[in-house]
């Protein structure tokens, strides 16, 4: 589909302090479909994963299958809400509804792909990340021990889970040593700036990538509410990265304009 060109040139101002403006490295990529699903992430930290853990999915694993296609590793996707039942059921809710076929078609190659995808060593695995509360509850650092119990000691991790994300940040930390990359999406950020401050100071991968969700808008501040930020285990220099959205990006929601970002010292945003 042809992305209009006002996408691609009009662009809105946002504004985030001056810690998440990411190091430069010459080595980003694009992985995942177009707009909303596609994360910016380091490609040398993909060639050298043993192994990939995606938090969060619904309907759309393109990020996983991607990555797959350059590195195919063992692939674990959490996400407790759907299911191939769920997607099959959608599937029949609108076969009978002869005035949306491209809602039947979505939901028919959704089920196909899932029915593709998820075989051999890549599981989708019901449960939501966050806290050990079997059966339907478990925490990232028993998921990290299993594959460290299974010698796996370069994870990539994808993380997307609407607000969950808070409650890994110290496990993410713990854990550090067996982490190749990272790229997390942070919910209400205004909110939690001092947390994810405190993230980024206590976690030693170096942050290399940030970008603003533009299906969330910006508070009276003109922070934004939702960002996704690349975080890679590879050594940079001290040179910051500038112009925000890079080249690579993409608006998440094409039919609104793009945020930019100018990153600020100042303490009260």
């Amino acid at each position: 589909m042809k992305v209009k060109k006002t996408e691609l040139t009009m662009k809105t101002k946002s504004i985030l302090p001056r810690f998440l403006q990411p190091n430069k490295i010459d080595t980003l990529e694009r992985i995942g479909r177009n707009n909303d699903g596609g994360y910016v992430i380091d490609k040398k930290n993909i060639s050298n994963s043993d192994v990939l853990i995606g938090l969060g999915m619904s309907d759309d694993w393109s990020f996983e299958e991607n990555f797959n296609t350059i590195n195919s590793v063992p692939t674990y996707i959490y996400d407790e809400s759907v299911s191939l039942k769920k997607f099959l059921k959608k599937c029949l809710k609108y076969i009978v509804r002869f005035n949306k076929p491209k809602i039947f078609i979505h939901w028919f190659k959704t089920s196909y792909n899932y029915i593709k995808f998820f075989k051999g060593n890549k599981f989708h695995c019901k449960k939501l990340v966050g806290i050990d509360a079997p059966p339907n509850y478990i925490s990232l650092t028993t998921i990290l021990n299993r594959l460290k119990n299974e010698d796996f000691s370069h994870v990539y991790l994808k993380i997307d889970i609407e607000g969950w994300e808070y409650r890994l940040l110290q496990d993410l930390i713990v854990n550090s040593d067996i982490i190749e990359g990272l790229v997390i999406e942070f919910h209400d950020v205004d909110l939690h700036l001092d947390r994810i401050e405190n993230f980024i100071k206590k976690f030693p991968l170096s942050l290399v990538h940030t970008h603003c969700n533009n299906y969330s808008p910006l508070n009276s501040n003109n922070v934004p509410i939702a960002i996704e930020c690349t975080f890679s285990c590879e050594k940079t220099g001290d040179q910051l990265a500038m112009n925000f959205p890079n080249q690579l990006d993409m608006p998440n929601n094409r039919m609104i304009n793009e945020y930019s970002i100018n990153f600020s010292d100042d303490s009260n945003l």
